[in-house]
């Protein structure tokens, strides 16, 4: 799959003066958008593709998160931590989408699942079956929910690591993640 490419352009004498200023003062500089396409894009796209189930709207939601990403791209000091930047970013953004897709289901504008999640090409047909009825149960959770039970069981996030993610307290994501189970019919319990 081919990710949209970002392009930047910077001014002339804005490249000018960066590349002529003190070394300490490049260091305190934010990392430029194009270098966090470079190394984060695939890594949103995996993110979003998981939250999504599908990839109809995964380029638009790439392209979403970093244009959030360079509005916000001057509070961001430290590379290292740009990666669980972008991931938070990715999972406000993915939320916003599953609810808007909802929202318009609703008002039938548009149906729900009429596309099927993309499954990998080595997959068994059993598996393929899986992953969409799979994918058809999430998408009848609510958002939360259904954000909560992907970033634990698909991405394998931890409980505190998914409360940072997804903006919300440890407690609260424990409460979604036991709701999302007893809806899917799973019935275990999460250790805490």
């Amino acid at each position: 799959m081919t990710l949209p490419a970002l392009s930047m352009v910077a001014r002339p004498d804005a490249a000018a003066g960066a590349r002529r200023a003190a070394p300490a003062v490049r260091a305190a500089q934010p990392p430029a958008l194009a270098e966090l396409f470079r190394r984060y894009a695939r890594y949103v796209a995996t993110i979003g593709f998981k939250l999504l189930g599908r990839d109809d709207e995964l380029d638009d939601l790439v392209q979403d998160v970093f244009i959030e990403a360079h509005r916000g791209l001057h509070q961001l000091r430290d590379l290292d931590a740009a990666k669980g930047w972008l991931a938070r970013i990715t999972v406000r953004r993915a939320v916003r989408r599953l609810r808007r897709q909802k929202l318009r289901a609703f008002f039938s504008l548009e149906a729900l699942g009429d596309a099927p999640p993309i499954v990998d090409g080595a997959a068994t047909p059993e598996e393929r079956a899986h992953i969409t009825s799979m994918y058809r149960l999430l998408e009848a959770l609510p958002v939360p929910q259904r954000i909560v039970w992907l970033l634990r069981h698909v991405e394998g996030e931890t409980l505190d690591s998914i409360a940072v993610l997804a903006g919300c307290s440890k407690a609260t994501v424990q409460r979604r993640l036991r709701a999302a189970q007893r809806t899917l019919g799973e019935g275990k319990g999460e250790p805490t």
